[in-house]
């Protein structure tokens, strides 16, 4: 039997960040499901990239009897198949899984979030910057990547809110494969992505409205996007990527000269501020390891 709606399912798995093989799984369970419902045993095979499904049930009574292919089998609705999805998505325990969770309690400054039918714990120092600064109410909902650890008091499972993994996950929720890279820096309140410059563009449309929302969901200060080098050689590629990172993390800043070794930056003359430079030369360095900074 060829898939009806396979687009419309691959769909649903692309918004969510799902492969092929698990949509396939969860696609099979869900079937298996609506026959259980009517006391009979079903057997699925679902493949994606043919675009079909192959059933057969047991006749008899438990493991007696013969399969029997089934040419049209009963399909799930919508609302089944995305739940037993989500019920693989929690049980497979994959480490950067992307969910929701509830605010329930506080523990060791760290917080206690409900997840699905299951309780997760961020520990303090996994907590993003603004919710470190000023807890997160019982109640709110936020986004959280799962890890792989539990734990040790509370037999929790641990999630993370901080850092580039985290970053990086939960905008490819909103637009899958996006980044090239990703740097953090100023305490993990920064995040500096890089991205093919067409892609940024549609982020940063009607004034950027996108990437100030991703901060908040994300808990962090600044999100600075750069594009994708352009160039005929390497070298070029490398000295544009730089060059847009200087413009857009602090324009009044002039590169004075970008050579395969070293980078000489002139700074505003009004600048006073020495945290907000050891911050951006700590960045430049991260994103450019390889030249030596001159400031000036």
């Amino acid at each position: 039997m060829q898939i009806a709606d396979l687009e419309y399912v691959r769909k649903i798995g692309e918004e969510y960040g799902w492969d092929e093989p698990t949509i396939e799984n969860a696609l099979s369970n869900a079937i298996r499901l609506c026959y259980a419902e009517r006391g009979m045993l079903v057997e699925a095979d679902v493949n994606m990239a043919m675009g079909t499904i192959t059933c057969r049930r047991r006749s008899g009574v438990g493991d007696r009897g013969v399969w029997v292919d089934i040419r049209s089998p009963i399909m799930p609705s919508i609302k089944m198949f995305m739940s037993v999805l989500e019920m693989q998505q929690w049980g497979d325990g994959s480490p950067g899984r992307v969910m929701e969770g509830t605010v329930v309690g506080y523990r060791d400054g760290g917080v206690i979030y409900r997840v699905s039918h299951n309780m997760v714990y961020v520990p303090e120092n996994l907590l993003s910057v603004s919710d470190y600064h000023s807890r997160p109410k019982l109640g709110d909902k936020q986004v959280l990547a799962m890890c792989a650890t539990r734990d040790n008091s509370s037999g929790m499972r641990q999630a993370t809110r901080r850092g580039k993994e985290f970053v990086a996950s939960v905008m490819e929720c909103h637009y899958p494969e996006c980044i090239s890279s990703i740097w953090m820096g100023a305490s993990n309140s920064w995040a500096v992505i890089r991205m093919k410059a067409d892609v940024m563009s549609e982020w940063l449309e009607n004034g950027g409205v996108n990437v100030r929302h991703l901060q908040q969901v994300l808990g962090i200060r600044r999100i600075t996007l750069i594009p994708e080098g352009n160039g005929e050689t390497e070298q070029e590629s490398r000295d544009s990527e730089i060059r847009h990172f200087v413009n857009n993390a602090w324009k009044a800043c002039k590169i004075a000269e970008l050579s395969p070794n070293r980078i000489v930056i002139h700074t505003p003359m009004d600048s006073n501020d020495p945290r907000k430079l050891r911050t951006f030369t700590s960045m430049l360095q991260k994103i450019a390891p390889e030249r030596e900074q001159v400031i000036l």
